[in-house]
């Protein structure tokens, strides 16, 4: 709908470029709310229910640290994300974002904490579908998969054995 509509607007092409970088922006900005509405209380929401903390304060901490996790490791998921699974345009980047960000702040506001990492790849490879199967990087794939598998596992294994060696 979104393609739709910007292909039909009488506008110059420099001004559809400044559509789609003000669209990627708001989209972007939209989709760090929604992480920091549903990611932040996964983690800090663990303590502040145990009254070892605010909510307030729950927030701060997590806001801060997902900050400082952007900016010191997340340039190989961005890449990732960005360029490795499939390769996206400014626009369809625009509508993929957009998308995670609506997807994530609806379970949010119903209080079901979702994957982002899971909303972002779904868009991705919703286009990737729409552009063609064989746009998609298969083992980037298999690779992020693999993750989502072996992540709860892995969390499950440590947390047992902390669990075990602490208490």
């Amino acid at each position: 709908i979104l393609g739709y509509i910007l292909e039909h607007l009488r506008i110059t092409i420099f001004a559809r470029d400044r559509l789609v970088r003000a669209g990627i922006l708001i989209a972007g900005s939209y989709g760090a709310y929604a992480l920091g509405a549903n990611n932040v209380a996964n983690v800090t929401g663990i303590y502040a229910g145990t009254g070892l903390i605010t909510v307030t304060q729950a927030a701060l901490i997590g806001g801060v640290s997902i900050a400082i996790g952007a900016l010191t490791y997340s340039r190989n998921v961005m890449m990732t994300v960005g360029q490795k699974l499939v390769q996206l345009d400014p626009f369809t980047a625009f509508v993929a974002v957009l998308s995670e960000a609506i997807v994530v702040h609806v379970f949010a506001k119903v209080g079901v904490p979702v994957s982002t990492s899971q909303a972002i790849v779904g868009a991705i490879l919703g286009i990737g579908l729409l552009k063609g199967v064989q746009t998609i990087n298969r083992k980037t794939l298999f690779q992020i998969v693999f993750g989502w598998v072996g992540t709860p596992l892995v969390a499950f294994a440590i947390s047992a054995l902390l669990f075990f060696v602490l208490v």
